[in-house]
């Protein structure tokens, strides 16, 4: 069973366990709705859907029937160290009357920092980049942009040079091209690139433009239109926030309000929650553009959006170091992240304002 960190904190019955908790979903919109799913070992390895079955019509006492069977991409998601110690000072501890509040803020800071890496890390990671964190959906949305003059497999997926809100299926092995063949944007139609059959699927990465532009109603329709159902989370940074706002307004209404998971007034874009997190950029390259942003259309749950870990946040008393006069406490966190359908999350990229 999956469980958000809210819910893990209502669980708990360590007190400055369910505090660090408390203080680290406090302020991230993120972990207050992303499940995570407990896992035995270092990492999981999980099927993504990459073809459906086929169905067809047949006469009746028709002798034979076509077998198709679906496809999947196999993933593996490893677990990551996420963690850091506080170390209180042992001469603090000695000469303030108080020493539960030194304790207190120093373990606290430390919550937040965790916090703010596994946010940069669920938005930016980049594990060729980091080895040592996990990929983030900005990656992991942005799919492998099509090359000219490169040998395809079967089953090779890739998207346009400026994303669509389409994938392409190679559905015939060969070599692309020297040019960019253009992109149907009807399902199942194909388009041959040389050697190379390319077969249109739905995708989760649409680009404004080949430079970024400015953000419309438009877009953000499409952005929650890759998405299979309504989404639970639109997930941007400020900027985009005031672009939504504004938009919004010059459309005769405002945002609407509601209330979040902490009971926390919060905003919402046609019924789904408004979301922000420092961690989107606004300076991601698109093109020739080096001042973009993105924004996230998601859903949480297992099958869906999920994080992964084992034992959950952990805290340990590791007490006095022998090299400094202090007593350390060390927050450690094995963490991944999981998604396990390409239809739960999508992004707007090359958003300008």
């Amino acid at each position: 069973m999956a469980l958000n960190l809210v819910d893990a904190a209502k669980l708990s019955t360590d007190v400055l366990l369910k505090g660090i908790i408390e203080t680290i979903v406090k302020e991230s919109p993120i972990l207050q709705e992303l499940p995570f799913i407990d896992i035995e070992g270092n990492s999981l390895l999980y099927n993504r859907e990459l073809e459906l079955p086929t169905a067809a019509f047949y006469a009746p006492n028709a002798s034979t029937w076509a077998e198709s069977a679906p496809r999947f991409t196999q993933i593996s998601a490893a677990l990551k160290i996420l963690g850091g110690d506080a170390d209180v000072d042992n001469y603090l501890k000695t000469t303030r009357s108080n020493v539960q509040d030194i304790e207190a803020a120093v373990i606290e800071l430390k919550a937040k920092a965790l916090r703010n890496a596994f946010e940069n890390a669920f938005l930016n990671g980049d594990s060729g980049v980091d080895a040592n964190s996990f990929d983030g959906v900005y990656k992991t949305l942005k799919g492998t942009a099509w090359a000219a003059s490169t040998a395809y497999a079967l089953d090779a997926v890739v998207v346009p040079t400026v994303p669509n809100g389409f994938t392409y299926i190679c559905t015939t092995a060969g070599t692309s091209g020297t040019a960019e063949p253009t992109w149907p944007v009807t399902l199942d139609a194909t388009v041959a690139d040389a050697s190379v059959v390319w077969t249109c699927r739905s995708g989760n990465n649409k680009a404004l433009d080949a430079n970024g532009a400015s953000l419309t109603l438009a877009f953000m329709d499409f952005l929650m239109d890759m998405v299979t159902g309504k989404p639970d989370m639109l997930l941007m940074s400020r900027r985009s926030r005031r672009g939504i706002a504004t938009l919004a307004r010059a459309s005769g209404s405002n945002l609407e309000v509601g209330t979040g998971k902490l009971g926390q007034p919060i905003e919402l874009f046609a019924g789904v929650p408004v979301a922000i997190s420092d961690w989107v950029k606004d300076n991601y390259s698109v093109g020739t553009s080096s001042d973009c942003s993105a924004i996230f259309a998601l859903q949480f749950g297992e099958g869906k959006l999920s994080g992964l870990q084992n034992q959950g946040i952990q805290i340990e008393k590791i007490g006095s170091l022998e090299t400094k006069d202090a007593t350390r406490t060390r927050i450690k966190w094995y963490v991944s992240l999981a998604l396990f359908s390409t239809r739960a999350a999508a992004m707007l990229t090359g958003v300008r304002d």
